[in-house]
């Protein structure tokens, strides 16, 4: 009895280790991104762009976003963070600040945080530049 008893538990813990293979495969469907608006994909550019090694490779694009056509508001202000944060050079920041105010969708909010930030330019001539631009 003892035998058969253990002939059993042996045959089940086998079935059970070995337990039942099911592989399910499914056609193959690329990846789709989900919906992105493109005032989040500018500013994503805009945060790569920040993070480039050389600082006239980040104002370089950095000024190819600003003087992008129907830059949203958003990403005007997000900008205009990042060449202040971003940029060491004061002529870089300004470059990038007068493409930025000449595009034809220059926000009056994006104006109103250039004014709260120009304080951080060293320079008066630098300052009375944008300054000039805004004014225009």
């Amino acid at each position: 009895m003892a035998a058969k008893l253990f002939t059993i538990g042996l045959m089940l813990t086998a079935l059970g280790a070995t337990g039942c293979i099911v592989i399910h495969s499914e056609e193959e469907v690329p990846c789709r991104p989900r919906s992105v608006e493109p005032e989040d994909i500018t500013i994503r550019e805009i945060d790569v762009a920040g993070k480039l090694a050389f600082d006239n490779d980040r104002e370089a694009a950095f000024k190819k976003i600003a003087k992008r056509e129907g830059l949203s508001e958003r990403a005007q202000l997000h900008l205009i963070d990042a060449a202040f944060k971003r940029l060491a050079f004061e002529n870089a920041k300004v470059n990038v600040l007068l493409a930025l105010v000449g595009n034809p969708s220059f926000t009056p909010a994006a104006k109103a945080a250039l004014l709260d930030r120009l304080d951080r330019l060293a320079f008066e001539n630098n300052k009375r530049t944008i300054l000039n631009a805004l004014s225009e």
